[in-house]
């Protein structure tokens, strides 16, 4: 079985090929029934999950407060993609609340146990080779809707009413920061582009300016990529005013 390796939009032969870099097995994902584990090029379904077997890069590391795995990711991505669309079919007059830097200002205490409940909620009834069918059309339907949509559109940025052009530049820094998380469990290069990653790492300069003091740290100055993994709590830096997002 390898249809659960592929998750974020990659074909099944495409992932196999992937996971063959792998020099260790690892848990792809659990299910009610055991877990799905990748050794080399195969991805096999086994009724328990033998942690000491093999190697736990999307393990939960705190039974209390699990991580998500790829699967839960693959459901992240779903909603938070996919509130774009729900802004278009739903649009609005009436006054803007947020814009693309004060969409991430928040009572993390409140609203990050809500946002992550709703991973899990995105992958009930699904398995994890339902996902890339799942992506591929919240994300392509997200792009062509967003395109034919004047970028002035109004409608609801969760918190609060948003433009359009400006809650899509805060889907882009949610691709990215969330990219990371995916390809740090799999062990692959990053697949964000550059447009994207001066895009986010432009929001996160002006987050940091509007939250604390402004100014990257110096050693971040010139390096996007760093910047934006310190400031989403991807990296360790020792700033005390970070992370800024989770």
């Amino acid at each position: 079985m390898t249809s659960g390796v592929s998750v974020a939009g990659v074909g099944s032969d495409e992932a196999v090929e992937r996971t063959s870099e792998f020099d260790a097995p690892f848990v792809l994902t659990r299910t009610e029934k055991g877990c799905v584990v990748v050794d080399g090029a195969e991805a096999i379904v086994q009724d328990a999950c033998p942690v000491d077997e093999v190697t736990p890069r999307l393990e939960p590391l705190d039974e209390e407060d699990p991580h998500w795995t790829v699967f839960e990711l693959a459901g992240h991505f779903d909603i938070s993609i996919g509130l774009t669309r729900m802004l278009i079919a739903a649009q609005e007059d009436g006054q803007v609340g947020r814009d693309r830097v004060s969409f991430f200002i928040f009572p993390r205490i409140e609203v990050a146990p809500v946002v992550y409940g709703y991973a899990f909620t995105m992958v009930e009834g699904k398995t994890p080779s339902d996902m890339p069918d799942v992506l591929h059309e919240t994300f392509s339907k997200t792009i062509e809707e967003s395109r034919a949509t004047p970028p002035e559109t109004i409608g609801s940025g969760y918190y609060a009413l948003m433009r359009l052009d400006e809650f899509v530049s805060s889907r882009v820094v949610e691709a990215v920061v969330h990219g990371i998380d995916l390809t740090d469990a799999l062990g692959r290069d990053r697949l964000a582009t550059d447009e994207a990653v001066a895009i986010t790492a432009d929001i996160l300069d002006d987050l940091l300016a509007r939250r604390t003091v402004p100014g990257r740290p110096a050693d971040l100055q010139s390096n996007d990529w760093e910047w934006i993994r310190a400031a989403s709590g991807r990296s360790e830096h020792p700033d005390p005013r970070l992370p800024l997002i989770g």
